[in-house]
């Protein structure tokens, strides 16, 4: 059963709307199902890491690994931390590039992945990618605020729970 709470005025009109995955397990298995799964790390992801006093990219390096996911990065701090912990298999693009690419019908991406972007931003490019993209595509959000444009979602949580969530994901995902 998915848990539904938007508000009216929070997604545009249509039948389409994100299901809530509280269930980590299930959240990992959905993501097994995909064969080439794809991780936007927008530049909040920081932020998120001095709030949590965590390593988020440490985990989100081995959630990539551990899926064969290419991570898809826009800011200069990310990849220099990046480049520091001698990870390669990242993109540095615009994440409305990279949008405009995975929406067409000759990508063979089939799962979109978005984690610290702001709200608004990430909302946008949800949006766009819910209504334009090919229909193979799925979209899922790992922030700790429900995106209601995605195709999952996980519910909102208190931060620490959420990191709890993140490191369970993570274990869940090991090969």
């Amino acid at each position: 059963m998915s848990i539904e709470y938007w508000l009216k005025g929070d997604i545009p009109p249509g039948p389409i709307k994100a299901t809530v995955i509280p269930d980590i397990k299930k959240l990992a298995s959905i993501i097994k199902q995909h064969k080439k799964p794809l991780i936007m790390i927008g530049p909040e992801i920081h932020k998120l890491s001095e709030l949590i006093g965590g390593d988020i990219l440490g985990i989100l390096i081995n959630i990539s690994n551990n899926i064969k996911a290419e991570m898809i990065i826009s800011d200069s701090k990310t990849v220099k931390e990046l480049d520091s912990r001698g990870v390669k298999n990242y993109v540095i693009a615009f994440p409305l590039e990279v949008i405009q690419k995975i929406s067409s019908n000759n990508s063979n991406h089939d799962l979109a992945i978005f984690i610290g972007f702001h709200y608004y931003y990430c909302w946008l490019l949800l949006n766009y990618l819910k209504h334009y993209a090919y229909k193979n595509l799925n979209t899922m959000s790992i922030d700790p605020y429900p995106q209601p444009n995605a195709t999952w979602t996980l519910p909102l949580l208190p931060l620490s729970i959420w990191y709890k969530n993140l490191c369970q994901l993570e274990e869940e995902l090991k090969v």
